[in-house]
């Protein structure tokens, strides 16, 4: 018996993190959380599809000969279907979120990344056929990725996939604007949160719905004719424009003290808002509302 095609599969990054804190917060640290884009679309896309889909959420997990038992057995409880594969040569992937005392965070690796490439996908049982790609990268290697996939597939005779594209934060400057504009035409769904977006354009942020109305219409007339915007505004909810419809969807949490850590909350989004946008057939309402929920 065949295996189903992945509905979503993530080339987002795995890593295990540690969070330090200050002595003076009184609070102890933390180590041998599950992290990465990764792991976080994994999530969004499981809470999106439910139990009986949720094998078909896929994504490469590295484990490195220092892989912790109890997060492998943490990240099955999911019941999700992502590819465990084995790496004895090197340790796995970890970083540590590293916080002063005013509360600014800074991130550090502490063993060598080891990220998901186009090839890894290829070579990775039946992956490439995935229905949906998220990438969370740099605007050229997200260009290559999707070439190849179109190259793999060729001759296959199915649908092509569907790209979510959520651009790394230090791409997000003015310089890099013509570049994503020549990108855009072949991602389907391109998802900047506010900031990124604002910063592609060297704007300030805005924070009326219609100035980011105005900001999300600087992308989305570069997006295929089926493509769209959708912008992740934190507290505000997320705002989607498309060449029919536009409309702002407001957070999922009304109380945003109710919020104990908002890390993976862009990556959870674009995981979660893809498999609903597959599986409602490219409903945009439906998806962005499953994307705010996860």
């Amino acid at each position: 018996m065949s295996t189903p095609d992945p509905i979503l599969t993530t080339l987002g990054l795995f890593i295990i993190d540690d969070n330090i804190y200050p002595e003076s917060w009184q609070r102890e640290s933390e180590h041998d959380i599950i992290g990465g884009g990764a792991s976080y679309a994994i999530v969004g896309g499981r809470i999106a599809c439910g139990p009986e889909l949720g094998h078909r959420i896929s994504g490469i997990i590295d484990k490195g000969t220092d892989f912790p038992p109890q997060v492998e057995s943490e990240i099955k409880s999911w019941g999700a279907g992502p590819v465990f594969r084995e790496n004895p040569d090197r340790l796995t992937t970890r970083g540590a979120n590293v916080y002063q005392e005013n509360g600014i965070r800074s991130f550090v690796y502490r063993s060598p990344k080891k990220r998901i490439e186009d090839f890894d996908i290829v070579q990775t049982g039946n992956l490439v056929r995935s229905k949906t790609f998220h990438t969370c990268c740099a605007i050229d290697r997200c260009g290559t990725i999707i070439d190849r996939f179109i190259d793999e597939l060729k001759g296959s005779g199915g649908s092509p996939p569907l790209h979510i594209f959520e651009p790394f934060p230090d791409v997000c400057v003015p310089e890099n604007y013509e570049d994503l504009t020549k990108l855009l035409p072949k991602v389907h769904v391109f998802s900047p949160n506010l900031e990124e977006a604002a910063g592609f354009l060297g704007e300030a942020v805005p924070s009326t719905e219609e100035g980011i109305a105005k900001l999300a219409e600087q992308f989305v007339k570069y997006s295929p004719n089926d493509g769209g915007v959708v912008i992740r505004c934190g507290a505000l909810g997320c705002y989607i424009k498309t060449h029919n419809e536009a409309f702002m969807l407001k957070a999922y949490h009304d109380d945003q003290a109710k919020v104990k850590d908002v890390t993976g909350g862009g990556n959870t989004f674009c995981g979660a808002f893809m498999t609903a946008f597959y599986l409602s057939n490219q409903n945009w309402l439906i998806a962005g509302i499953l994307g705010n929920r996860a």
